[in-house]
């Protein structure tokens, strides 16, 4: 038999806007399909005589192998059916179940003697529901899928009726029927390897190794404890420290990621798996996720030796009331503390906050904005925020399910109208089904306000080195975020009526809203208006031209004639090494800093502070003075009087760096020097200003967070 599997949609949220439409070109995450290559394994491993292809389809978005148009869910199905397919699978995700199940439909419709099966964390805890609504479906593989999917295989290649499989809820006569669950595999390591073989793994696609399963611990809003039923599990650590040595050899993979919730729950084994991994010098870096009271100093030291790059942590709320409502029962003081120890052990930390809960009050949300914010200033711009997404599977579901109240305003795949209409249609229809499209009521707070989180903290982080200072000037985060809210209403309201995405924003309007507070404030002439400044001129630096191939600066001799490449300058009052680091400014006597950002590459904007003479050199460049008039102008005529020998070849020098940094390009007499764009609203950026600044270029340092 013949049998297609196909990945779920997976939207980049970081590639979207409000400016992308309908029909638009899509921004997918592409990943390596291991659990879909898990059951191709399991099945080839056991024999079944089955031909599985597995198709990645977020790959095919992205490099416009299917265009994204009316026919997108007939085109997604095309590409995984093959003449004679008996079955095809779908993988299933919370947040694209409605696309899986329009994908679903063009399957059934151009090969209706297909058998169309789905399985994952999405359909498992409501199988029957799903099978009751949507005929087109004919089965579904519930909780731990490979020796399920394996069985069913067979059961059908033999001609049999599945009803004596585990796990499986299929149709008999019309109705739905739930087979008894089929018990979790107790040793992993009988798990096959996934069938790595059957797919390109020289992409660029991320890898997550399935090192274990399960969280033994008890939160009220989340589905994996109860999917897995609470049981952990971990791969043996020879198992897994192979893997990455054959991914590394098979295919150049130098970093991985582990997909288990709680990576460090068993510390002894932990110690184990890095003392492993340092013996045997793997060279494969690798993230993990856990909570912050399963960890410590001496096991992050460890692990940082060990090749570990990034911990995230799920805090989940910044409220002590709350992480005792939800079960999470965190110390959030000792939360900060683990994040310090993972900085001091060379790791990147990420912590990761949650807002929306039915029970949320304008308190715990300020407690949760307060602790985000000072865990973006610790963790160096590592922190996250987001909306609370009903579950199924979990707890807090099945008590406050009545409550949804209201459509998620988080990012969708930007599909075309007519599709959008569609999948509105079947969520409005069956929200209990998509009821990770909708959001819990929050009665005593302003719901605007949780909205507002849907995809703020992604521009947040982006700009984490304006938030202590400006926050600084209000009595709380809180009052911050309601001014914002209320805000970003208005101006949406304004320039996007009618747009899903009320609450949402650029990151520019942040800066716009923060110019506005600087002024309404009183602090224009502060240190944190000249950051809001700063920012928007990178934010201008984005448009600039891709920079093009840069001359050898060895090239560039007394009689070169050199004319300004692409960049933005500014003159700052404050050193801004200072400012970007948080440091108490004071302004300067001799003119401040004169600072230019430049494109380094298509998707990176690099910040330089420069000196007196690498400014004058940038300002007086247009393509006819040579590098001799050029240095004639830049130095004091003492100087070369004394030494002219020794002021021609430090300016040489100087305008070779200039030139190796793309700021100076040789251009032949007559070369029009660049224009910047005008100022906009006091802020913006002429790449010529009035002379003054300091001495020599200085590449100015970004947090990592922020150069993205």
């Amino acid at each position: 038999m013949k049998v297609g599997l196909i990945s779920s949609l997976h939207l980049n949220h970081g590639g979207m806007s409000l400016h992308t439409g309908p029909g638009d070109p899509m921004p997918m995450q592409t990943f390596v399909p291991v659990g879909l290559l898990s059951l191709k394994a399991s099945a080839d491993t056991a024999g079944v005589p089955a031909d599985i292809n597995v198709v990645e389809v977020n790959r095919l978005l992205v490099d416009g192998t299917i265009p994204n148009t009316d026919a997108l869910y007939d085109d997604i199905a095309a590409s995984v059916l093959a003449a004679g397919d008996s079955l095809v699978g779908l993988m299933t995700d919370a947040d694209s179940l409605s696309h899986t199940v329009l994908i679903g439909q063009a399957v059934k419709r151009r090969s209706p003697d297909t058998l169309v099966c789905l399985g994952g964390p999405a359909v498992t805890p409501i199988s029957a529901e799903f099978l009751d609504r949507f005929p087109w479906a004919d089965f579904i593989v519930r909780g731990e899928g490979e020796l399920t999917f394996s069985e069913l295989l067979s059961t059908l290649h033999a001609g049999h009726d599945p009803a004596d499989v585990q796990g499986v809820t299929y149709r008999r006569k019309g109705e739905s029927v739930v087979n008894s669950d089929r018990p979790l595999v107790k040793d992993m390591a009988d798990l096959p390897w996934p069938a790595y073989y059957a797919f390109d793994m020289t992409t660029d696609a991320n890898l997550y190794l399935d090192v274990g399963r399960g969280c033994p611990f008890k939160c009220s809003f989340c589905a994996t404890a109860p999917f897995w039923e609470r049981r952990f599990r971990m791969r043996p650590i020879d198992d897994i420290v192979r893997q990455m040595e054959y991914v590394r050899d098979a295919f150049g993979r130098t970093s991985v990621n582990f997909s288990h919730d709680i990576f460090t729950c068993d510390r002894n084994w932990t110690h184990r798996f890095c003392d492993e991994m340092i013996a045997r010098d793997v060279g494969v870096t690798w993230g993990c996720s856990t909570r912050t009271d399963v960890i410590d100093a001496e096991l992050l030291q460890k692990m940082g030796a060990a090749g570990c790059e990034e911990i995230y942590y799920g805090i989940e709320s910044g409220s002590p009331k709350m992480q005792r409502w939800i079960k999470k029962n965190l110390d959030l003081d000792q939360c900060l503390k683990v994040v310090k120890a993972t900085k001091a052990a060379g790791v990147r930390p990420v912590a990761g906050f949650i807002v929306g809960y039915p029970t949320e009050t304008r308190e715990t949300l300020n407690d949760t904005l307060t602790r985000f914010f000072e865990f973006l200033q610790e963790g160096e711009g590592r922190s996250q925020l987001f909306t609370l997404v009903p579950l199924a599977q979990s707890p807090m579901y099945r008590q406050y399910e009545k409550t949804l109240n209201r459509p998620a305003e988080y990012y969708d795949a930007p599909v075309t109208e007519s599709r959008m209409a569609q999948i509105q249609q079947y969520r409005r229809e069956h929200k209990d089904l998509f009821c990770t499209d909708y959001r819990f009521a929050s009665p005593d707070i302003n719901e605007a306000l949780i909205d507002a989180a849907e995809e703020l903290s992604g521009h947040v982080v982006v700009l984490a080195s304006l938030w202590p200072q400006l926050l600084a000037h209000y009595d709380s985060p809180l009052t911050w975020f309601e001014r914002w809210v209320a805000w970003i209403e208005r101006y949406n309201d304004q320039h996007s009526p009618g747009t899903r995405y009320r609450h949402q924003c650029e990151p520019r309007d942040l800066l716009v809203f923060a110019q506005e507070e600087t002024a309404r404030l009183g602090i224009e002439d502060s240190p944190v208006a000249a950051l809001v400044r700063y920012e928007m001129m990178r934010l201008d630096a984005a448009s600039l031209p891709a920079p093009g191939p840069r001359p050898a600066a060895s090239t560039v001799g007394p009689e070169s004639a050199l004319r300004p490449g692409d960049f933005l300058g500014a003159e700052f009052p404050y050193d801004l090494q200072e400012l970007l680091r948080g440091e108490t400014v004071r302004a300067a006597s001799d003119g401040g800093a004169y600072v230019v950002t430049r494109k380094s590459a298509a998707d990176k904007i690099e910040t330089i502070q420069l000196g007196r003479a690498a400014r004058t050199f940038l300002e007086r460049a247009d393509g006819r003075r040579t590098a001799r008039e050029l240095i004639a102008e830049a130095f004091p005529a003492s100087a070369a009087e004394r030494d002219p020998q020794r002021t021609l070849d430090h300016g040489l020098g100087l305008l070779r760096s200039l030139a190796g940094m793309g700021l100076l390009l040789e251009g032949p007499a007559g070369v029009k020097a660049l224009e910047g764009p005008a100022p906009a609203n006091g802020t913006g950026t002429p790449p010529r200003p009035a002379p003054q600044a300091l001495d020599a270029p200085v590449l100015v340092p970004r947090k990592k967070a922020e150069a993205r």
